[in-house]
């Protein structure tokens, strides 16, 4: 789930301070849930357009760049033509949504318990649980690098990317795509090692290029397994340099190992109420527009499987705007949207994102169920 750390996003767990071992240290113990020349000349324009459209969306433009202000409606609400998805800790938690929205839900996103190998290999939950006869629809589960800790306020690793690289961890990524398999789970959407140019998640590149090695190496254990699973490479937004100071993008372990490119966008970090806010920041190298604009050139998808308002610390509050914004971007590249999940939370101290069971947020609750309601 989404959460605050620091000026950050997060998923999961409270806010935290991260231990980092020692290069190759060790660890700590304990629980803690892409044919002749016109064609190809026809093809290039439309695909031009295309992207200079859905950039347009990102950044608040429309048309000759006329930009409407925040109270003015954006578009049209036709319903959703992508996959939209629920945060689920179990299929029955998708429910109020789909009652909310008036329409099916598509995917459950939900995280693995990662306080040890045997729990990041999830033999029993959350697998368990959303098996397709449970659950019929697609599923995507973030799953770290390597477990951790949590000692009192502190997040201790019980891993790092030295030994991952050198494939100390290939047994435990084989061994999550057979129970992928065993739990009828063989296609799912796996983000792995997500929101890593942030701090508050123990598995950010400490040297970017062994890490990517650490990240390729997980990948190709799983996919030994399970071939057709589906990676999703995961940032955060507004965390343009990773804690090392690499800029994000280093970190992009390659296309042969990624499927989708995604990035989860909260209003805050910094806010996105009005124009300018929305534009500046969707623009930037860890912004939505950036991500999608990556993922055209990559010939790859994107996600966005956590957004929301945030009525939390540090959020721009009951904001529509950021709704519509939203919706505008996933209608105009509605032909790469790979899934998108508005995080729906009401824990104190967490992002206070809610829209339903309790509605925290009414204009924003109204605005999402005329855009992306049944059309």
């Amino acid at each position: 789930m989404g959460e605050r750390r620091g000026t950050g996003l997060t998923s999961g767990e409270p806010p935290s301070t991260v231990v980092r071992p020692g290069r190759g240290h060790a660890r700590g113990a304990g629980r803690w849930r892409a044919r002749g020349r016109a064609t190809r000349t026809a093809g290039a324009l439309v695909a031009m357009l295309v992207a200079l459209t859905g950039l347009a969306a990102c950044s608040g433009g429309s048309g000759r760049d006329k930009k409407p202000d925040a109270t003015s409606p954006l578009v049209e609400g036709t319903g959703v033509r992508w996959l939209s998805g629920a945060n689920a800790n179990a299929p029955e938690d998708v429910e109020p949504w789909k009652q909310l929205t008036g329409r099916d839900v598509g995917l459950a996103m939900m995280f693995v318990t990662r306080d040890s190998w045997e729990l990041v290999e999830s033999p029993g939950w959350p697998l368990e649980a959303f098996t397709p006869d449970r659950w019929p629809g697609q599923m995507s589960v973030a799953v770290p690098m390597w477990p951790a800790v949590k000692q009192g306020d502190t997040l201790v690793p019980l891993g790092n990317e030295d030994e991952c690289a050198a494939g100390a961890y290939d047994q435990h990524w084989a061994q999550f795509g057979s129970n992928l398999l065993k739990y009828g789970r063989g296609n799912a959407i796996v983000r792995l090692g997500w929101e890593f140019n942030g701090e508050w998640f123990p598995w950010y590149p400490n040297d970017t290029e062994v890490w990517k090695t650490c990240f390729r190496r997980e990948v190709d254990a799983l996919r030994s397994t399970a071939p057709d699973v589906q990676i999703d490479w995961t940032m955060t937004m507004g965390r343009d340099k990773m804690p090392n100071g690499d800029d994000v993008w280093n970190a992009y372990p390659g296309d042969d190992h990624v499927d989708i490119i995604g990035i989860d966008y909260y209003d805050m970090a910094p806010t996105k109420s009005t124009r300018k806010l929305w534009h500046d920041a969707c623009l930037a190298a860890s912004g939505l527009c950036t991500v999608v604009k990556e993922a055209r050139a990559h010939g790859k998808k994107f996600s966005v499987p956590e957004w929301g308002v945030v009525s939390g610390d540090g959020g721009a509050g009951d904001d529509p705007f950021f709704i519509e914004r939203m919706y505008a971007i996933f209608r105009a590249n509605a032909d790469i949207v790979a899934y998108e999940v508005y995080f729906n939370n009401s824990e104190a101290g967490n992002v206070l994102s809610s829209l339903v069971n309790p509605v925290l947020n009414p204009n924003s609750a109204k605005r999402y169920q005329q855009l992306f309601g049944a059309g």
